[in-house]
């Protein structure tokens, strides 16, 4: 943030704040902040003692963790419940928990909750039918179909049952056990989405109706659920099967690419509509091989099938896609399967299909570890984990990647290094890549020196300050933007002052303002003023802060600036009375 930035948010004030409301939660959910609505609980959450407005908390809690797919803290939440909360909630924070194991793909673990649950034998019939229905799951869940369907005939004999939610549960028992035709039975006259993609599955794999037909019900299911996106992934996977059943090579190989962009987070563990990175691979193979045949490309010439796959228009990247992927398994050549590897990796993240990427290389048996995973595709799979912060697959790919990639500056592949060095805790690299990069500079360009300071600021937030404003100190040296070096200032002063030397980060803070010539008088330059005065006041020099916080006075207009000035300078006052007052 920059300095003028936090200053204005300083002058501000604190906005009026709203009651607590229990609303909000759902609200911050939803907006994408769980961590603040998990905050907003515990800020207002009362003791277990006021039992109806604990539990009515405690439930948003639970919300919370299951919108955050966070299991593990429903487990540990569950464990920790307090004595004396009433039976029948004690109940509900049990099935959450056999809920969050089903979820986490722990079937064992839930049926132990389970059958505890259900041999205390206290609840009511509906409680109890849930958690028989939940037992099922779990035992689909380890492939335990006998027992799975023994579960179901007893069920069937203690309840009359015709539900959807039920049905769809039989359904997709009896299509696990490849009894297809008797799941349509089930699933007659279920129109929800879900039951619409099962009855259609259940067709395509019984051959009650022609693959054909089932595409084009597909077709509209993919529509009809696009913002559902666990049930795009079925869709797209249904799609998929149907393709191959009628030969249709494009049709599958995009649809096999949009299940396996929804696959990871939303079905990794569908044990129904399969799809897999061997899968797509098949298909580009299948699809190039058709379309060379029809070209009559000769197979043992490489360079006529590159040739082929690079006249493919940007719109037709999927069909040049099928080509590289061809050529990466198939040329005789070590350079044509390279390139092969690299554009097939490019077109991909060209299109933000960098988890069909992942798949095809990381999740393949075809490449048991990272080292055999082409460098062209990891330093295309490094740059999402990167984008994404997910650190420790970008340290995982960085393993063994010490060269930069091809047409990327040496300079800015060794701070790429440093930043996922510093974020996955391997800090002593990390300083070392970030010292090699200065070591016999006489002068960085804006760029570099603009990418270096932001890895500095990761750095800051490693809780490295000292190592930060060395670094810092020997950036200043090598730029001669009057701005940037300002900028550098304002840094080093702030690790200084989180270091606790304070008067030094002061000294930096004033440089900072008046740098280049600078009056101070500028939003840049008060915000500096006013750290530095803060910072004075904090090593004791309390007539100096006194007197920069004064000229301050002397810039400023707006009346609650000068206000929040004028505190500071009561808080000075009381500070220097202290030694005399008794």
């Amino acid at each position: 943030m920059r300095p003028w930035l936090l200053f204005l948010l300083l002058i501000a004030g604190p906005a009026l704040a709203e009651p607590a409301d229990i609303e909000r939660v759902p609200a911050l959910v939803r907006g994408g902040a769980p961590h603040l609505a998990l905050y907003l609980i515990d800020k207002n959450q009362p003791g277990p003692a006021a039992t109806d407005d604990w539990i009515a908390w405690e439930r948003q809690r639970y919300a919370v963790y299951f919108a955050q797919r966070d299991w593990e803290a429903v487990a540990a939440r569950a464990a920790a419940l307090p004595d004396g909360v009433p039976e029948e909630f004690h109940r509900w924070v049990r099935t959450q928990a056999a809920a969050a194991r089903l979820h986490a793909e722990d079937g064992n673990g839930a049926r132990r909750i389970l059958d505890a649950l259900v041999l205390e034998g206290e609840a009511d019939r509906a409680a109890v039918a849930q958690w028989r229905q939940m037992m099922i799951r779990s035992y689909l869940i380890d492939d335990s179909l006998a027992d799975a369907q023994s579960a179901v005939l007893r069920y069937q004999q203690d309840y009359a049952v015709t539900d959807d939610s039920w049905r769809l549960l039989h359904a997709q028992l009896l299509m696990r056990m490849n009894d297809n035709r008797g799941a349509l039975g089930v699933l007659a006259g279920i129109l929800s989405h879900e039951g619409r993609l099962l009855t259609q599955l259940a067709r395509l794999r019984s051959r009650a109706q022609g693959p054909r037909a089932v595409a084009v019900e597909a077709d509209k299911l993919i529509h009809a659920t696009r913002n559902k996106p666990a049930l795009q992934f079925q869709a797209w996977a249904l799609t998929a099967e149907a393709a191959a059943m009628t030969g249709e090579h494009l049709k599958r190989v995009i649809a096999l690419e949009r299940a396996l962009t929804l696959k990871r987070e939303h079905g990794a563990s569908d044990r129904l509509y399969l799809v897999d990175s061997e899968d797509l691979w098949r298909a580009y193979v299948r699809y190039a091989e058709a379309e060379g045949g029809k070209a009559k490309l000769p197979a043992d010439q490489n360079a006529a099938w590159v040739r082929k796959a690079e006249a493919f228009k940007r719109d037709d990247a999927v069909n040049a896609r099928a080509f590289y992927a061809y050529l990466a398994n198939r040329a005789r050549q070590p350079d044509t399967r390279a390139l092969a590897h690299a554009r097939l990796a490019d077109s991909l993240a060209a299109d933000g299909r960098e988890e069909v990427l992942r798949w095809l290389y990381v999740d393949s048996s075809r490449y048991p570890a990272l080292d055999d995973v082409p460098a062209a595709v990891r330093y295309r799979l490094l740059d999402k984990a990167i984008a994404v912060y997910d650190i420790r697959f970008a340290a995982d790919l960085l393993a063994g990647l010490h060269a930069p990639p091809p047409q990327e500056d040496a300079d800015r592949w060794a701070l790429k290094r440093a930043r996922v060095m510093i974020y996955a805790g391997e800090l002593g690299a990390g300083l070392q890549a970030l010292s090699n990069v200065l070591v016999d500079k006489e002068k960085l360009d804006d760029d570099l020196a603009e990418r270096y300071i932001q890895v500095m600021f990761d750095l800051q937030a490693a809780d490295r300050h000292r190592e930060a404003a060395v670094l810092l100190e020997s950036l200043f040296g090598l730029v001669d933007n009057p701005r940037m070096r300002r900028e550098i200032l304002f840094w080093q002063a702030d690790s200084r002052a989180a270091l606790g030397e304070h008067a030094q980060a002061a000294e930096l803070y004033l440089r900072s303002a008046t740098y280049g010539g600078a009056n101070g008088g500028d939003l840049w330059g008060q915000s500096a003023r006013y750290h530095a005065a803060e910072a004075l006041g904090k090593a004791g020099m309390t007539a100096d802060a006194r007197s920069v916080f004064q000229r301050l006075l002397d810039y400023s207009g707006d009346p609650r600036q000068r206000l929040l000035i004028e505190r500071q300078l009561q808080q000075l006052w009381l500070l220097e009375q202290k030694p005399t007052t008794r």
